[in-house]
């Protein structure tokens, strides 16, 4: 992600957008390449070589914002830092601290009355753990950012972080985002599925009109419209974005408060030609789903796990249960996680469960949520708890009691 200080923008009227470069610019391409070859040139560096090298580039020139922002689109997405010390940085001083306490005042140049030098000091404790004085001196302050080794570089094509750099300029501009308002249509049905995905992946406050046939229209709250947690909620809202440039046909505004008060609008659509980072089809949300399917997989059962669920429409909203189950008999369910707990997620998810009114479902409810028995007994269909895992034999259980009857929507 980029910050605030590295978003560049434009006022057009009422209209904001971000100042997007050119992909297929030879000066953009030309400068693309230049960090990349940097960050190659310096693995096995330090962080501190690799910024030095970066500014020396970067020098006087006036597109040094887009540098910095290439730059760290890099080293978050593309490189491998560690620490390299031949003793843990943190015990280590410990010990060289200690030692200089006990032989106060250590001096530079020694003499009868102080006789102890730093690079006695240094000797000592490479004796100790059987290395050199020099490799001590460098492993003290190993583990401060600007030590870091870049290990690994993995290096990408130009043309990749110059579009990766344009999603994330358009990223940067939920931060302080008030409203969004989607439209998407004439969609592949999978599309519309996973982008309610990914809606409730991250956790987005929504509000969902339509069907499959006419579009959606949805309306996602900013991070300004809340009252805390907004620097978070602004980061959710931000990754939300390469999920919904997947889909092939929509248009997004977005009401962005500016810091002088006032207000503009941001619109995309699938003309400005974003592309997406994220891959289509994320299996998983979490990895207490990704744990379950696996253990399911191996259980001893007729049933059969499907990853793709239906879309339950619910006019103004839509309730995508986690997974879904047939049986070789004609009988299908679906299964339900309640494993994240916030006042107002559980109204909305119980609100949700009793609206779906699916009698083949089965809900598992995870025990550390400050839930009881009593706020689920309106749920239609099979509610259990769980502690720390789901266990498929208690799914199971619940999924032979469902009759061919239940598997119709009353």
């Amino acid at each position: 992600m980029l910050t605030s200080d590295l978003l560049i923008t434009r006022r057009r009227g009422p209209y904001l957008e971000p100042r997007y470069i050119d992909p297929t610019a030879p000066s953009i391409i030309d400068l693309a390449a230049d960090i990349i070859h940097i960050f190659s040139a310096h693995q096995g560096q330090t962080r501190r070589d690799l910024h030095t090298a970066l500014d020396t580039r970067a020098g006087d020139a006036t597109d040094y914002r887009v540098q910095r922002g290439l730059a760290k689109l890099l080293a978050d997405d593309r490189c491998e830092f560690r620490i390299h010390s031949a003793v843990e940085p943190v015990e280590l001083r410990e010990r060289i601290f200690s030692l200089a306490r006990e032989n106060h005042p250590i001096v530079r140049e020694p003499d009868v009355i102080y006789p102890v030098t730093r690079d006695h000091i240094l000797d000592q404790v490479a004796l100790e753990h059987h290395t050199s004085t020099e490799e001590i001196a460098n492993s003290l302050y190993a583990d401060l950012s600007d030590n870091h080794i870049l290990d690994h570089f993995d290096t990408p094509d130009p043309a990749w972080i110059l579009h990766r750099y344009n999603v994330a300029l358009a990223q940067a501009m939920f931060y302080r985002c008030a409203r969004m308002r989607i439209s998407v249509h004439r969609n592949l049905p999978v599309r519309y599925k996973q982008l309610f995905k990914f809606i409730k992946f991250f956790r987005l406050i929504h509000d969902i009109r339509g069907d499959r046939d006419a579009g959606y229209e949805i309306v996602l709250d900013g991070p300004v419209s809340m009252f805390r947690l907004s620097q978070k909620y602004g980061l959710q809202m931000s990754v939300f974005l390469p999920a919904l440039l997947l889909c092939t046909r929509w248009k997004m505004e977005a009401e962005i408060a500016l810091k002088d008060g006032s207000t503009g609008t941001f619109v995309l659509d699938e003309h400005h030609n974003l592309i997406s980072h994220y891959k289509d089809q994320a299996v998983y949300d979490s990895l207490l789903e990704e744990t379950f399917a696996a253990r399911f997989e191996k259980a001893k059962t007729d049933w059969q796990l499907e990853r793709e669920t239906e879309l339950i429409n619910l006019k103004d909203t839509v309730f995508i249960p986690d997974f879904a189950f047939s049986h070789p008999d004609g009988r299908t369910a679906l299964l339900e996680i309640v494993g994240f707990w916030h006042p107002d997620y559980l109204r909305r998810k119980l609100d949700k469960l009793r609206r779906a009114a699916r009698k083949d479902l089965v809900v598992a409810v995870s025990r550390d949520l400050n839930v009881q028995e009593d706020d689920f007994k309106n749920i239609p269909g099979h509610v259990f708890f769980f502690k720390n895992r789901i266990q498929p034999k208690d799914v199971i259980e619940r999924l032979n009691t469902i009759r061919p009857e239940d598997c119709v929507r009353d």
